[in-house]
């Protein structure tokens, strides 16, 4: 044996003055759990290849194994996926998105003239050299991107879904649950690239505000919080977008999922706002098939999901009728939209919601 090894496996400290030369290591005593927290916190599971804090925050909401609006299935259609801001964004840390604020990048885009008061490192001493004057290189910052939602659930949202087994010829996802499903892909999307998002609930009034974070805790505190809503009064997006619009500080995206079963007009005034504050806006208008086009039924009682107000008809007698009114409807949407460079997206519930994200974002990363 080598003299400079151990004599026995005992690991011993290093000497020192006291009564305590050579006294074995103590094992650092492992961290109690927080309160509230059990066992299997501190083996968290993980999503699409990003862990969980090893212990929940105070304050932080309860973990479920899977919830219900991003399922491990469904993240495999989002993978590779990514959303670039079109315009110019706002934020304060490092990100993928053009920023409004120049400093130093690694992307080159023009040269100025030196100012007293400029940092020497900035000069580009080639340029001199060529024209024995002092300019220095502007570069483009790049910073996150805020994403604000706004998801409509008053009443009009619950068509559809498990309320309605039995009364429709095929049974799917609610228009509220298909708008849930479209708003976690979103926002996992926002979280995994570096960005901040935001989330608001609203009817007649705004529900639930979710301020803009960038985490993944911050992403399961909202997938907790679409875990627990239902359908709730009559809407009223002008006036949503009104109360909602001091709430979003930083322009960046603004994504608004409904129906919109409201006066256009009334809608793209409120937008407008967001508009001359250079908010790039994406509409996602969420309908049901048998709202698209009437079921095959030989006499109906249509109930508002709002007003409660009912009428009944043969939908054969109004089925022409209701199809033009439907189509102007929606083609009047489209319009105003267009005509203010707004992306607007008409989908129903029997679309895959990954599919359709899928298909915008590839689109739009042509454009």
């Amino acid at each position: 044996m080598f003299p400079w090894r151990a004599r026995n496996s005992q690991v011993r400290a290093p000497a020192r003055r006291g009564p305590n030369q050579g006294a074995p290591v103590k094992p650092r005593p492992v961290p109690p759990l927080l309160s509230g927290a059990t066992l299997t916190d501190r083996v968290p599971p993980v999503i699409s290849g990003f862990a969980r804090p090893a212990v929940i925050p105070p304050g932080l909401p309860p973990r479920r194994k899977e919830w219900t609006h991003l399922r491990p299935k469904d993240l495999k259609a989002l993978k590779n996926l990514l959303f670039a801001a079109r315009i110019i964004v706002e934020g304060v840390h490092s990100g993928r998105h053009k920023s409004p604020y120049r400093g130093a990048s690694p992307e080159f885009i023009d040269y100025r003239e030196y100012n007293p008061g400029d940092e020497i490192r900035t000069i580009d001493w080639k340029a001199y050299a060529r024209t024995d004057r002092y300019f220095i290189k502007l570069f483009e910052k790049e910073t996150e991107m805020n994403c604000y939602i706004l998801v409509d659930k008053s009443a009009s949202m619950s068509y559809g879904g498990e309320a309605y087994r039995g009364l429709l010829p095929t049974h799917d996802v609610s228009k509220l649950d298909y708008a849930f499903f479209l708003t976690a892909a979103l926002a996992y999307l926002m979280v995994k690239q570096g960005d901040k998002v935001s989330v608001s609930l609203f009817d007649s009034r705004l529900v639930r505000h979710l301020r803009p974070g960038g985490t993944f805790p911050h992403l399961y505190e909202i997938l907790n919080a679409l875990e627990r809503q239902k359908a709730g009064e009559r809407t009223a997006i002008s006036r949503i977008l009104e109360e909602a619009y001091p709430l979003f500080r930083r322009r960046g995206l603004l994504i608004v999922i409904s129906d919109f079963l409201d006066e256009p007009e009334t809608i793209f005034r409120a937008l407008d706002r967001y508009r001359h504050r250079h908010f790039e806006i994406l509409l996602f208008q969420v309908l049901h098939q048998y709202e698209f086009e009437l079921p095959p039924f030989e006499r109906v009682k249509f109930v508002d999901a709002e007003t409660g107000e009912t009428i009944a008809s043969r939908p054969a007698d109004i089925r022409t009728s209701y199809d033009a009114e439907m189509r102007n409807f929606i083609r009047a949407l489209s319009a105003n939209a267009r005509a203010r460079n707004i992306d607007y997206n008409f989908v129903t519930t029997e679309t895959p919601y990954s599919e359709v994200l899928r298909k915008y974002l590839l689109s739009r990363s042509s454009r």
